[in-house]
């Protein structure tokens, strides 16, 4: 990839884990506060469930763009590895151009999703609810441009098909040497 592209990549990278990071501990901290307030100090802070929920949706949504990055969804292979080799490419592709249009569905249809938070207010916090459900079309517009930059990697390398490529990464992962604990 072209270094200004590769530079702009890795700090969107970097600005996801950051996000997801941040939201973890965000979720983690405030989830203390509230079970210590409560049962600790019988004294329940009461903007505590608000934040830790908020802060778990966009984290679980940005995980899902993570996921996409690291090709670490859950994917059935079965009938893939029963079809001849020539023929994987362009189911391989007949594959991304399904996923690409229901994220594509999903991003339209979140956008109307994220509008109709406009008009609902959090009940304890008072904030618009649009900041929550517009956490739906972002995840995806990160998750379609995670989804490109691997379609595109693959393709560069030659790999026959996306299986193909995680394949051979796994196969790294599996003669990595294991450490084994002798106590």
């Amino acid at each position: 990839m072209k270094p200004v592209l590769g530079k702009f990549l890795k700090a969107f990278d970097i600005a996801n884990e950051a996000a997801s990071i941040f939201l973890l501990l965000t979720t983690v901290v405030v989830v203390f506060v509230a079970a210590a307030s409560r049962y600790v100090f019988k004294n329940p802070v009461p903007w505590t469930e608000e934040v830790a929920r908020f802060a778990f949706i966009w984290l679980a949504f940005v995980g899902v763009s993570i996921a996409e990055r690291m090709k670490v969804h859950f994917r059935i292979t079965y009938f893939i590895n029963m079809i001849p080799e020539r023929q994987k490419r362009y189911v391989w592709l007949f594959d991304e151009v399904l996923v690409f249009a229901a994220l594509a569905y999903l991003l339209f249809e979140g956008l109307k999703f994220g509008e109709m938070g406009a008009r609902g207010i959090s009940a304890v916090l008072e904030i618009r609810l649009n900041f929550i459900y517009i956490a739906l079309p972002v995840a995806v517009g990160l998750t379609m441009i995670n989804r490109l930059r691997n379609g595109i990697e693959i393709l560069i390398s030659g790999k026959a098909t996306y299986f193909e490529a995680i394949g051979s990464e796994s196969a790294n992962a599996e003669t990595a040497p294991v450490v084994r604990d002798r106590s």
